[in-house]
């Protein structure tokens, strides 16, 4: 929904900008407005899936979202092909057949023309991440062929992903903003005060845009790093009692307890970066230095929120307190999620990937195994914490290894050329070792204490794989024009009705 509203947003600031036509602005906002309640002029819905790949529920659920300019009746298509289907006229073979309703009964039309008020979504699957779709419509929702191509990229990340529903979902939506669009959300207006003006207005536009999203970063991230330190707030009693608890003797707990000197140091500074930050006026939040400094400000909230929770955990573990067997599973948590995620990242993969698939599954049973003896051993006190500690360290190491050589496994597969692996490697990398400092980290002790990049979560590589993969098929789209849109209907007779397909 965000693309569709900074749309009208910029055509409505366009407009009232070089046309004077202040009347406009209501119209665009009153639009605005319209975007972002519940889903409008959607008149019916048919989802005909062979394939077994969509989930229905979801894909209802998401088009009752949307708002169609005009009352509009929706048909999925969904079936398995092969890259040589003309699937415009499989649709319009299986609409003969099985939906008659679909095309036209005017009299005037002669069956030439698909029915009013209609849009066909057409997807044509020929293996993981290929296939093609098509989409469809009545005369009186006809758009041209470059919108057709805008209506069809849309999904083609999802798609390309196998993400078949989210890539349904993208399409219809983009669909659903271009069919019979009022005057002023059409891209045409933004040229119509000459190219000097438009490129002016559109350099504004974009600039008071930027400026909104710096204050709506602003305000997020100033939100977050206040409620961590709201959090370190209520548990600072807690946290000083228990870093007196800790043992010198303990490496781990030494080293949490070093942590610990400098902590109120860095709360009072946080506490006061808040105040600064709560008093900033609109132009100071709409500055990017003003946006790095909440960034700093919550980063360093969250790290105190993080080394408390640390600080709290070890005393319970040391002190073998009541509470101590709740802190050691808060430590194995993020290997135990990690265990559990592996199974999804294993599934359904290319044959050339079941040797590596079954390293890390080998992996995982081992894991789980060793996982429970170190509970066990703890419970038994057969082995110290700081013992117990640097075993689930190994493990997670170990995992962190698995995950690399995975990685490069996939890429083998997936990259076509040294470009391909590059694009693919550097995005696995940032996955690991660029991104946010406490992304996907939690309170454990292993994590407070150890490089963010010491250990690799599933997740994060999981982000960083589909990350690369949509960075390779943008370039190979760019580099091939994806071949346009198809259309006419082979053997379709004196049919005519408007629409077309790509491949993806």
């Amino acid at each position: 929904m965000g693309p569709r509203t900074w749309n009208i947003s910029l055509v409505g600031a366009v407009t009232v900008l070089s046309l004077g036509l202040i009347g406009v602005l209501p119209a665009a906002q009153a639009a605005n407005s319209v975007q972002v309640a519940a889903g409008q002029n959607l008149e019916s819905v048919t989802i005909d899936d062979s394939t077994g790949k969509l989930n229905k529920q979801r894909l209802r659920d998401a088009l009752e979202d949307l708002d169609f300019n005009e009352p509009t009746d929706v048909a999925i298509y969904a079936r398995n092909g092969e890259y040589s289907d003309d699937i415009n006229t499989k649709t319009l073979d299986y609409a003969k057949s099985s939906h008659p309703e679909w095309i036209s009964d005017k009299p005037e039309d002669y069956g030439d023309y698909w029915a009013d008020g209609l849009l066909i979504i057409t997807l044509s699957i020929e293996g993981p991440g290929d296939g093609q779709i098509g989409t469809y419509f009545g005369e009186d929702r006809k758009v041209s062929e470059s919108a057709i191509e805008s209506i069809h990229e849309a999904g083609y990340d999802d798609f390309n992903l196998s993400r078949w529903t989210d890539g349904v979902i993208a399409v219809a939506d983009q669909a659903s903003v271009i069919m019979n669009r009022p005057w002023y959300q059409h891209p045409a207006l933004w040229i119509t005060s000459g190219v000097g003006g438009f490129v002016a207005l559109i350099v504004g536009g974009f600039a008071l845009h930027t400026r909104s999203t710096r204050r709506e970063t602003f305000a997020e991230e100033l939100q977050q790093g206040s409620v961590h330190l709201t959090n370190v707030t209520m548990d600072l009693e807690e946290t000083e009692l228990a870093a007196r608890t800790l043992p010198s003797t303990s490496a781990h707990a030494s080293e949490l307890e070093q942590r610990f000197s400098k902590f109120m140091t860095k709360y009072r500074a946080c506490f006061e970066a808040q105040q600064s930050l709560e008093s900033s006026n609109k132009k100071e939040r709409s500055s990017a230095e003003g946006v790095r400094l909440t960034k700093e400000f919550r980063e360093s909230a969250q790290s105190l929120d993080l080394t408390d929770d640390a600080i709290i955990a070890a005393s319970a573990l040391y002190t073998r307190s009541a509470s101590w067997q709740d802190a050691w599973h808060a430590q194995i948590k993020p290997l135990e999620d990690d265990l559990e995620e592996i199974k999804g990242l294993v599934h359904d993969l290319e044959p050339e990937l079941q040797s590596s698939a079954a390293a890390l599954t080998s992996y995982r049973e081992i894991a789980i195994t060793k996982l429970n003896e170190l509970s066990a051993q703890l419970t038994q006190e057969s082995i110290t914490v700081d013992q117990a500690l640097d075993g689930l360290s190994a493990l997670r190491a170990e995992l962190s290894e698995k995950l690399d050589v995975f990685a490069q496994a996939q890429i083998e597969v997936y990259a076509q050329n040294a470009e391909e692996k590059a694009d693919m490697q550097s995005a696995l990398k940032k996955s690991r070792y660029e991104t946010g400092a406490y992304s996907g980290r939690s309170g454990t002790i292993l994590d407070v204490l150890n490089p963010a990049t010491m250990y690799w979560r599933v997740g994060s590589y999981n982000h960083g794989y589909s990350t690369g993969v949509s960075a390779v098929t943008a370039s190979r789209e760019a580099a091939s024009s994806s071949g346009g849109v198809s259309g006419g209907y082979s053997g379709g007779g004196s049919f005519s009705g408007s629409g077309g397909s790509s491949h993806f």
